[in-house]
């Protein structure tokens, strides 16, 4: 499975995605490590470790212990092939998100309303991340579990593929799709939470900034090859069975993935099960964990805001062709290559913290005001956007899912990372609903300012930007061992930027 999101400010469904101690670090493949050398970090007296929140002593948490570590052998094998397998399921991610079914949507019929909960169900579908939780603890098998939630999630979007031959009525469609997406969400959902800590017990925690950084890279450079490849058979074919085509080969590409999952190495765990309630419980418990909660909340509502009108703004406002969103998809991917290796280096060396700030802020300022300033007639700034779609989500991705790590104990680890998902599912889906009566209220705001046309798309941007702006104030309170200020972290990204070649201060 992979951790990362779909193009275009997609939200976090999927924790990059993060999650053990078990294996050594020379397990890690070669080619994980980052391509821009970052200095050795100075034993500054503003960079004193933060000391951990004492709260697993007071949480009433019945433990699982892994009963063995892997080999290295099996170690490497295992993220090699979660590499592969990766960037399969992004390609199916690719071909059943973002601009493919908003397109299909939008041939179907649907409606704003529709659109927005297209984009937002799949946050509402991450309730059943609890669920997953109890039930690993319960039968003791992730592997199973993650390949049998991943069989039937991807494997829903076959009836996408074939809705024209169901018989379904022409004004049902658009809502057939919407419920497709919020069932095939569930159980998608529940294969996030039990891959996440299912890897959580394989990647060397040194590593995990490097490796997570690295596969995202990689897996980015595939998802965008699978853009190019749907951009050009949407532009060439006629609907639907464009549509048809592109969702098909798709889930084709996603079961592969699944047995692939099968050959991944399973750690053994001996321990007692929580019960259903102590799985819902126990992370609000925990101090430290409950602040990340409170930040992951805020922050994909604010993301969800705007985000299911991205590619709806491309497509409709702008005019722009399946082929030029691909080709946007491109660049960003091209460029996150190096962005989410740079970061996982820098995370893994100063603290996710600090990357999470940058990232946020990035993704409240460059990116929203790049998309305002594109016209019909003038997309370059879309294609700037494109970059600092990178650089944000190729910071915000592997920090975030290695702070859940870090901030939640290993002992029961599974229940806090699906309450995370829990929560901020939630939130997304809140945040999501909203977007699409919030921009239909916006529209009436529309207007001309020296030759410029306003939209209802960019009051929506404006303030969901403003929002994302102020996400750091919420990790501040965020406990890390070792974190470094994010103005100190600043300094030290501009010194390695200097020393590949980029000289600007």
């Amino acid at each position: 499975m992979t951790p990362p999101r779909p193009p275009t400010d997609a939200p976090l469904q999927q924790l990059p995605t993060p999650l053990a101690d078990a294996a050594p670090a020379a397990s890690v493949p070669h080619g994980t490590s980052s391509p821009v050398a970052l200095p050795t970090p100075p034993a500054a007296p503003d960079a004193s470790p933060t000391p951990l929140p004492e709260a697993a002593r007071t949480t009433p948490v019945r433990t699982v212990q892994a009963r063995k570590a892997p080999t290295p052998a099996q170690v490497r094998r295992t993220l090699r092939l979660s590499v592969v397998e990766g960037g399969l399921t992004q390609a199916f991610l690719n071909w059943t998100t973002g601009s493919v079914i908003v397109g299909y949507a939008l041939h179907l019929g649907a409606s704003p309303t529709e659109i927005g909960l297209i984009g937002s169900v799949p946050m509402l579908a991450q309730v059943a991340s609890p669920l997953a939780a109890w039930g690993a603890a319960l039968f003791g098998r992730l592997k199973l579990l993650t390949a049998l939630t991943a069989l039937l999630g991807r494997g829903l979007w076959l009836l996408a593929a074939f809705l024209p031959l169901l018989g379904v009525p022409e004004a049902q469609r658009p809502a057939f799709i919407v419920l497709l997406v919020m069932v095939s969400s569930f159980f998608q959902a529940s294969t996030a939470t039990l891959w996440a800590s299912w890897l959580g017990e394989v990647v060397p925690e040194g590593r995990r900034g490097r490796y997570f950084g690295f596969r995202t890279g990689v897996v980015g450079v595939v998802g965008m090859v699978a853009n190019l490849g749907a951009g050009w058979l949407l532009d060439r074919l006629q609907a639907p069975l464009n549509f048809q085509v592109v969702l098909g080969v798709g889930v084709g590409a996603a079961l592969v993935g699944v047995v692939l999952l099968l050959f991944h190495y399973e750690p053994q765990t001996l321990g007692a099960r929580p019960g259903f309630r102590e799985t819902f419980r126990t992370p609000w418990q925990h101090p430290n964990f409950r602040r990340f909660l409170l930040f992951g909340i805020y922050w994909q509502a604010a993301v969800m805001l705007a985000a299911p009108f991205v590619f709806t703004y491309f497509l409709q406002h702008l005019q722009m062709s399946f082929t030029q969103i691909a080709l946007w998809s491109a660049i960003a991917s091209c460029t996150a290559l190096l962005t989410t290796s740079f970061w996982g280096h820098v995370a893994d060396r100063y603290g996710n913290k600090a990357v999470l700030a940058i990232g946020t802020t990035l993704a409240g300022t460059a990116m929203p005001l790049s998309w305002m300033l594109a016209t019909a007639t003038h997309l370059w700034p879309v294609w700037l956007s494109a970059v600092f779609d990178a650089l944000a989500w190729g910071a915000i991705g592997p920090a975030i899912f290695n702070l859940a790590l870090v901030s939640a104990p290993k002992d029961n680890r599974t229940a806090f990372i699906a309450m995370y998902s829990f929560a901020t599912g939630v939130a997304g889906f809140v945040g999501g609903t909203l977007s699409g009566p919030l921009l239909l209220a916006l529209s009436r705001l529309e207007g001309e300012l020296l030759g410029f046309t306003w939209t209802g798309f960019h009051t929506l941007f404006l303030l969901s930007g403003a929002l994302r702006m102020q996400a750091w104030r919420l990790l501040k309170p965020v406990e890390e061992t070792n974190a470094w200020r994010t103005r100190d972290v600043l300094r030290q990204v501009r010194f390695a930027w200097r020393g590949i070649g980029f000289p600007w201060r």
